[in-house]
């Protein structure tokens, strides 16, 4: 199926690599989804611990997503919010899903609110983690550029012959030395699981589960810049930690788009990587 057109090149809708979690049989309810979207660099396994719980809890299908250039979803050049939007779109309507529950954390969340605002008929509410609508400083780019270019170094000294777990577990510690800042509190407190790490091997050699020159590509060039117009009128929320990069509580655009959006702060929380 194709999208649209960009630059006079074809998009292609890509079907995205998916999880289900139901309910339980005497919970279920006959209510629209939530899909969790994750973050730059990560994966839908991200969401395996909370994604069953929400399914319990509120008796409504959970479906967890890999965007494009991650996980298990297909690699392209084209990579835009945009298109990460109309991705969310087709995988909709292929799955037969007239309205949702979105939830997006950081790039997912830019994701899910970029729907919002083109196709406010399709969402039923929307909860957005660490992330604002202005653009993105270089100074916001820089720490996720240099994680980048630390998981392209840090996955060629993996020891081939090693399991999937001894490998995550030999990145994290490979990498800790060398991470700064939020990165590195995050991993020196052990805040993860690193069986969520997105690694996979192909061919005897690890690699991360992402398309990581594309990602560079989009962050270092006008891919990253996005003319965010439209009004949502539903029910949105925003999520940030205080010590976030991204100062949503001072961002006004998120009340001029999201009307009836309101704001959550956790105290001394960071966002574990910028997008």
């Amino acid at each position: 199926m194709i999208m649209k057109l960009c630059f006079g090149c074809e998009i292609f809708a890509m079907e995205l690599k998916y999880d289900i979690h139901l309910p339980p049989g005497d919970r279920e309810e006959n209510l629209p989804p939530v899909i969790l979207l994750h973050g730059m660099l990560d994966s839908r396994k991200s969401w395996k611990y909370i994604a069953p719980q929400i399914a319990k809890c509120t008796g409504r299908k959970v479906y967890t997503v890999d965007a494009r250039n991650h996980g298990e979803s297909p690699w392209s050049d084209e990579f835009t919010f945009d298109i990460l939007a109309d991705d969310l779109d087709n995988f909709l309507n292929h799955h037969n899903i007239p309205r949702a529950v979105l939830v997006g954390h950081s790039m997912g969340g830019r994701t899910s609110l970029t729907l919002a605002l083109k196709k406010p008929e399709k969402v039923e509410k929307l909860v957005v983690e660490d992330m604002h609508l202005r653009d993105f400083r270089p100074t916001q780019r820089g720490p996720i550029m240099n994680l980048i270019k630390l998981l392209q170094e840090s996955v060629e000294h993996i020891p081939p012959d090693v399991d999937e777990l001894t490998a995550k577990r030999f990145l994290v510690d490979f990498m800790e030395p060398m991470l700064s800042g939020n990165n590195r509190a995050n991993v020196a407190a052990k805040n993860f699981d690193a069986s969520m790490i997105p690694l996979k091997k192909e061919n005897g050699r690890y690699s991360w589960q992402a398309n990581l020159n594309a990602l560079e590509q989009f962050l270092t060039t006008d891919k990253i810049r996005q003319d965010i117009r439209g009004v949502y009128l539903g029910d949105s929320l925003f999520i940030y930690g205080t010590k976030s990069f991204f100062k949503i509580d001072k961002d006004p655009r998120i009340l001029e788009c999201f009307p009836r959006a309101r704001k959550a702060w956790i105290r001394r929380c960071i966002s574990s990587c910028p997008f």
